[in-house]
């Protein structure tokens, strides 16, 4: 089974891949990081069994690329819209637009997986307007970050090494060792470049100025 993955954070993009490795070794993500991309993917002939667009992308421009995407496909292959997690109403918006589901980016792993299933057998996806398990795995978290992981956040943010946060903080190598490990797992990050760009991608860069 073909999926088009069109996703903005190459860092979750490919979490998200490797992960798909170890799931189903019938399922193949191509990647692409614009509507562009996308396009350009169907047209060299593949033919996928399912397309998720990144509300993110720069060339998304609100619902217009995924109206651009369905007419391409002439509305013959499920599109997903993923995003961060909103109300209701708007999820039904991007449902009404033509997608077949919306996937809030703090989903869980396997209700993640599971989300893929329904929609490529044709069912909407639309999950309730609740947080997700706590203790699964997440591609992205729920934003509950600790006042001390948002420095050790403020830290990576300015460039600054383990010894230079705890300077700043006048704490302990090793504290900030352990809060820097929290925060990477909180934000599912495998080093410190990737829980910059997990923390761009969910806006909580103002927090850690502020805190």
């Amino acid at each position: 089974m073909d999926i088009i993955l069109a996703y903005a954070n190459v860092f979750s993009r490919d979490l998200i891949i490797e992960e798909s490795l170890q799931r189903d070794e019938t399922m193949e993500i191509h990647p692409a990081n614009r509507i562009s991309e996308v396009t350009a993917l169907i047209n060299r002939g593949i033919s996928p069994g399912l397309i998720i667009l990144d509300s993110g992308l720069p060339d998304m421009k609100g619902l217009s690329g995924l109206t651009r995407i369905l007419e391409i496909t002439r509305r013959e292959v499920p599109v997903a819209v993923m995003g961060s997690p909103t109300s209701s109403s708007e999820m039904r918006m991007v449902l009404e637009a033509g997608a077949m589901g919306y996937i809030p980016k703090n989903i869980g792993i396997r209700a993640f997986f599971s989300s893929l299933t329904l929609m490529i057998e044709g069912q909407i996806f639309m999950p309730q307007e609740t947080s997700f398990p706590q203790g699964e795995k997440n591609f992205l978290p729920v934003n509950d970050l600790t006042g001390r992981e948002l420095d050790m956040l403020s830290g990576l943010l300015a460039g600054q090494s383990d010894k230079e946060i705890a300077i700043k903080y006048g704490i302990a190598l090793v504290t900030v060792k352990h809060h820097l490990k929290s925060l990477r797992s909180k934000l599912g990050a495998k080093n410190r470049t990737h829980a910059v760009c997990r923390a761009i991608e969910l806006g909580l860069t103002q927090q850690a100025s502020e805190g």
